[in-house]
């Protein structure tokens, strides 16, 4: 069923504390993909669980016309999950994307998917800056159903940009098919040169009060298409030949992470997916910190810390030196690094912590939790770095994040809980009923079935809108 009627119409948008973050490291000698990431070395004491993996098939893409796409990307796996989609990287985890298909034509477009923000775009196939020409691209020659408007659209990412105007078509994606207006991208600044999405689809919360326009959730809780508005989210770590990564909605796959889903209600006063943190242990040792919160976000590659939070952090994480807002670590460092989160302490693996060479020696790396701050004070911004961690669902309907230690990791540990609203269990489709108008609470908590949520319906109308994406880029 295509849901035409819930078509929307976004407003134009600039993004704020959450936005694109050209971050620059000048000490490396060029921007190449591959430089971003120092493959990780185990200590002498370790186990490398890394011997024996598969070679991963890194594909070159190919366009069906004029693009020049030269981007190597590993390829999902199509899940069997209903109303899921594989996950797509770049190869090195620095970005995480999807197949949707845009028109009449199914013009297929890599669309980042993001959680910190509402917008919608694609590059439009008018566009000639060298950003554009270097992705696939969407425009009238690919569907005849496409209406193009002349409202402006206009998003800033720190010093990244992108401007055109409004269109409208059919888009689909992971079972879903409906009429979506979105942002077409006529002009791009050079930082999205560097990345093979060729758009953003978002999938934050709520920002009808910024914009005057029903966000993805909200429509698809309209559409009384999903019995529990929620979103399941799982990135693979290519480090570890795995291409597994899914994102599911509607439900969880409960085949992606091992013991429960803790959830923490979001922070009140913000539209974000932001939640209380209880602490970080470093090397076994507390950090005793309060009054933190932490802002979960797909669309962000790395984790960012206020500056005297990463110090402290890094305080505890041996051979360690300041360099400027970044850190200088051991490449072969093991230290166990955890986030205390209602009560459960998450490992960040070494694999995803320690970063990409600061030398020519092969023996010192930058870390990729980065002394900077991106909101307030007491506020983290935790990327994928974390998420690869981590088995993530984003629950609309109650206003909370959950986590669950993804198969692989490393088992949480509890602590004692300093949050002020958490539900352990296994999340599936609540029994609230469909909700009606804008997403609402469910008057009943999610139930533990051991099993993925079952869908009220095979379509779903989905609107998302404006991106948060922070990055690093090297030159």
């Amino acid at each position: 069923m295509r849901l035409s009627q819930y078509a929307l119409s976004t407003a134009v948008l600039s993004t704020g504390v959450n936005a694109f973050y050209p971050y620059l490291r000048t000490s490396l000698a060029n921007s190449d993909l591959d430089r971003r990431f120092y493959p990780y070395q185990f200590g002498a004491s370790a186990d490398d669980d890394t011997a024996g993996l598969p070679t991963l098939p890194l594909k070159k893409r190919s366009t069906p016309r004029r693009r020049d796409n030269h981007y190597t990307v590993i390829e999902g796996t199509p899940p069997s999950t209903p109303n899921s989609v594989a996950v797509n990287d770049d190869g090195q985890d620095f970005s995480y994307f999807f197949a949707m298909e845009f028109g009449s034509k199914n013009q297929s477009m890599w669309m980042l998917f993001d959680t910190g923000g509402t917008n919608t775009w694609a590059f439009s196939d008018d566009c000639t800056v060298q950003a554009c020409e270097m992705h696939n691209a969407f425009g009238s020659s690919d569907s005849t159903t496409l209406q193009v408007t002349t409202e402006p659209f206009d998003v800033g990412y720190g010093t990244g940009t992108v401007t055109g105007v409004l269109g409208t078509d059919i888009v689909s994606f992971a079972d879903f098919s409906m009429n979506l207006t979105f942002g077409l991208v006529s002009n791009a600044s050079s930082d999205f040169e560097d990345y093979p999405m060729d758009g953003i689809l978002g999938l934050g919360r709520s920002n009808s009060s910024t914009t005057g326009t029903l966000t993805a959730m909200e429509t698809i809780a309209q559409s009384h298409s999903l019995q529990s508005n929620i979103i399941g989210i799982s990135l693979q770590r290519s480090s570890d030949g795995a291409k597994d990564g899914e994102i599911t909605f509607g439900g969880v796959d409960d085949t992606k992470f091992t013991g429960n889903i803790t959830y923490t209600d979001t922070s009140p006063g913000t539209n974000l997916w932001q939640i209380p943190l209880d602490d970080a242990i470093v090397n076994g040792e507390p950090l005793n910190f309060t009054g933190k919160s932490a802002i979960v976000d797909t669309g962000t590659s790395y984790i960012f810390l206020p500056p005297s939070d990463a110090a402290a952090v890094h305080a505890l994480i041996p051979e360690s030196a300041a360099a400027g807002e970044n850190f200088k670590i051991p490449c072969s460092s093991n230290v166990t690094v955890r986030f205390t989160i209602s009560g459960v302490s998450y490992d960040v693996s070494p694999k995803d912590y320690v970063g990409s060479g600061a030398d020519s020696t092969g023996t010192t790396c930058y870390s990729n939790i980065i002394g900077v701050q991106t909101a307030g004070t007491d506020d983290w911004l935790l990327g994928d770095v974390f998420l690869k961690n981590v088995y993530t669902v984003f629950d609309f309907d109650l206003n909370r994040v959950g986590f669950a230690a993804r198969n692989g990791t490393v088992a949480t540990t509890r602590t004692a809980s300093t949050a002020a609203s958490t539900d352990s269990t296994n999340p599936a489709a609540t029994s609230a009923g469909s909700p009606t108008g804008t997403i609402a609470a469910a008057s009943q908590s999610a139930v533990q079935t051991g099993r993925a949520a079952s869908f009220a319906h095979p379509k779903a109308a989905l609107l998302a809108g404006a991106m948060s994406l922070y990055t690093l880029v090297y030159v």
